[in-house]
């Protein structure tokens, strides 16, 4: 204690006016180096930022501010300068690190909402591969050395409580300020150039800075009522289920499944199976029967957001419309008659099934909200002897949809509602499953690293598609009639980006056409009926007055809708019928880009349309917000 005592004695002081150069030095150059550190932007991307902060110099200290003020804030909390430089340094190195990777890996930024989501993330961090863990280890450790020195070899000035108080209610209200004047304001944020489409929010984050967009985002976790919004008008429109008793007879049981990162990606002309086994054998059988619908759906984001793929089919109602960077589950605060509700209105049970922590997205509280009766999670499965590249295998998933479909069909006369979600094939997929072996050939060079993340990626899908062949076959040898809707969240975010859309040639380009750019978020459905439900529904029937584009394309909020049209279940949900109704006029409705039923793909629509798109936004905020 006595050695302790005589090194705190002995540390170099600091004065008072030393401290606030020392803060205003350290912030501008910390803002230089997390601006840096953006290692996912391109070298023209890079220089579009550098001629940004030339063009507009306050672009920079909108970069610099946050810094500031936290440092600031820091100081008078702590009357410690260098701990204050040195935790903030550290917090906004580390974001801006965590920021660039995961661009790199899913070409998707950092956004205020992915700090609850921290836990998940050191889960993935265990994957990365050793030479990237040891990087991060030696820069923790190194900082932490010298977070350790600057408290032992320093201090400051003693500074009376009541200066520290009024430095805090400063600093704060300088924030808030601040924020309203700058930050919040949608207007300044848009008045700055953005090199490419500026939907898309990575290339907001490398046209402007992360730290400027990271807290602007802040500032859109609220979301605003759509313009003209009337909450009489959507209380009126909602009722109970209208349905008749022929709807509901021998109703089947409906088995929806989300496959993690599930793409079509294996269908290029560039990537022969010829030699090997083809990843989509059984999907393609599938797909080829007579009364399967299948095409493609049109996610909200690229490389992640699984469940802002699920809030949309599962709610009929589109993340797209939120405006917001954070998942569309944040705003899940209530009771929402989304699918499940609606279902158990009419005599089903619901049951959820995800593999993953129950408190990942607030599924836990989300799903009781959207009417689940009862939820499955990882507690329920055994990763020691269940697992495979790091996640609950898909052979485990699909075991526990037949499972638990047995057991209800043997315990009970109600049909069953199962929701699933898999990820064994989450990423990343380098050396994922230790796989280098070669299952595909190329006519185009690929590097050692490409090759191994899709190796990876496809031995991921071949997984798959072995378990939607074992599921389809064991279904059609049960008696009740049962429906299934597989569909992909997202497609993969390998850590190249969209390099391998470009390298083999698909035609999927996020600064491309429109149809280009809606490619960089379509994944495969299928809706598929086994031989019992043949003889019950009419699926086949209904398949013809679904009136989908000859492309068979339509966006993901559009598809519980429409499984429930093709059951023949109209009049379950008002907005269910609504949306099916504006489905066949837009068949995809994205920010900016649009399909029309003929096909036509556009980046502007029509008068008439842009008001049943408004429409369908205010329902979508009154359903979350208002209703009671």
């Amino acid at each position: 204690m006595k050695f302790l005592r005589s090194i705190f004695n002995k540390r170099i002081p600091i004065a008072h006016i030393v401290s606030l150069i020392l803060i205003c030095y350290c912030s501008i150059k910390l803002s230089e180096i997390v601006m840096s550190l953006d290692l996912a932007a391109t070298e023209e991307e890079t220089l579009f930022f550098q001629e940004n902060l030339e063009n507009y110099p306050f672009l920079f200290w909108l970069n610099c501010i946050p810094i500031f003020l936290l440092i600031l804030l820091l100081y008078f909390i702590t009357n410690h300068t260098l701990f204050s430089i040195g935790i903030c340094g550290g917090i906004f190195y580390s974001l801006a690190f965590a920021n660039s990777m995961k661009i790199e890996m899913r070409q998707d930024p950092v956004l205020p909402s992915d700090i609850t989501l921290i836990r998940e993330v050191a889960g993935i961090a265990q994957n990365f591969d050793d030479a990237t863990l040891e990087e991060i280890k030696s820069k923790v450790y190194l900082f932490l050395i010298v977070l350790v020195l600057a408290i032992l070899l320093f201090r400051n000035a003693k500074m009376h409580y009541k200066i520290r108080i009024g430095g805090i209610v400063l600093v704060m209200l300088s924030a808030l300020i601040v924020n309203n004047i700058w930050y919040s304001k949608d207007r300044v944020y848009q008045k700055f150039p953005v090199l490419g489409n500026i939907y898309f929010e990575v290339n907001q984050y490398h046209s402007k800075g992360f730290v400027y967009c990271f807290f602007h985002n802040i500032n859109y976790m609220k979301i605003k009522k759509p313009s003209g919004y009337n909450e009489l008008q959507y209380a009126r429109a909602e009722k109970a289920p209208d349905i008749d008793k022929k709807q509901i007879d021998n109703l089947p049981n409906i088995v929806m499944i989300m496959g993690e990162a599930y793409s079509d990606l294996s269908i290029n002309k560039h990537i022969d199976f010829s030699n090997y086994t083809d990843p989509m054998e059984e999907y393609k059988k599938i797909i080829e029967e007579e009364d399967t619908i299948a095409g493609h759906i049109v996610v909200p984001n690229f490389g992640g957001g699984t469940s802002d793929t699920e809030y949309d089919v599962l709610t009929a109602c589109p993340t797209r419309s939120l405006n917001s960077p954070s998942p569309s589950y944040d705003f899940v605060r209530k009771k929402f008659d989304a699918l499940p509700t609606r279902l158990s209105q009419i005599g089903y049970d619901t049951l959820a099934i995800h593999p993953g922590y129950f408190w990942f997205y607030n599924r836990n509280n989300v799903y009781e909200y959207f009417g689940f009766d009862n939820f499955i999670h990882l507690s329920s499965f055994i990763p020691q002897e269940q697992s495979k590249g790091g996640y609950i295998s898909e052979e485990a998933t699909i075991d526990t949809i037949l499972y638990t479909l047995r057991e209800h069909i043997e315990q009970s006369d109600k049909p069953l509602f199962s929701f699933t979600v898999t990820i064994q094939n989450h990423g990343p997929y380098q050396d994922k499953y230790n796989e280098t072996e070669k299952n595909f050939d190329s006519d185009i060079y690929l590097t050692s690293k490409e090759r191994n993340m899709l190796y990876n990626y496809f031995n991921g899908v071949k997984d798959v598609d072995i378990e939607i062949g074992k599921l389809v076959r064991e279904l059609n040898e049960i008696e009740e009639p049962v429906v299934v809707v597989y569909f992909g969240d997202h497609l993969p975010g390998f850590s190249n980006g969209t390099d391998f859309f470009d390298i083999l040639d698909y035609d999927i380009d996020i600064e491309g056409t429109t149809k280009e750019l809606l490619a960089v978020y379509e994944t495969p459905y299928f809706i598929w009926q086994n031989e019992s439900a043949k003889n019950s529904t009419k699926l086949l029937e209904n398949k013809q007055k679904l009136q989908l584009p000859r492309q068979n394309i339509i966006s993901s909020h559009y598809l519980g809708a429409m499984t429930m049209e093709v059951l023949g279940l109209e009049g379950l949900s008002p907005l269910y019928d609504y949306v099916n109704d504006m489905r066949k006029e837009l068949p995809v409705v994205s920010n900016g880009a649009y399909m029309t039923s003929n096909g036509v793909y556009q980046e502007e629509v029509t008068a008439e349309q842009q008001k049943a798109i408004d429409y369908l936004a205010g329902w979508q905020y009154y359903k979350l917000f208002d209703e009671k």
